[in-house]
């Protein structure tokens, strides 16, 4: 399960707090609230501190991200170390 929790919101960006298991199921929903704030036009800001798993779909989505606009915060080391080898770096 992945729970997103909206932190902060401002006229230009969100903080989105992360917890949980980032897999196929959950990735889809991560990927719809993102864009959503892409279209708003805010910028995203991901903190990944409480993020325990991920698995390919979740990388996918994440790299799929534009890096840009979005940016995580506080990933743990097995998380960062499964988006360079997915191409996020």
């Amino acid at each position: 399960m992945l729970k997103i929790t909206k932190i902060r919101e401002s006229r230009s960006n969100v903080l989105l707090k992360l917890e949980g298991k980032i897999t196929a199921e959950w990735a889809a929903l991560l990927d719809g609230v993102c864009r959503a704030f892409l279209r708003e036009e805010k910028a995203v800001r991901l903190d990944c501190s409480h993020v325990d798993f991920i698995d390919a779909s979740g990388v996918e989505v994440l790299n799929s991200l534009p890096r840009a606009q979005v940016t995580l915060l506080g990933a743990p080391g097995f998380v960062t170390e499964l988006l360079e080898i997915g191409g996020r770096s």
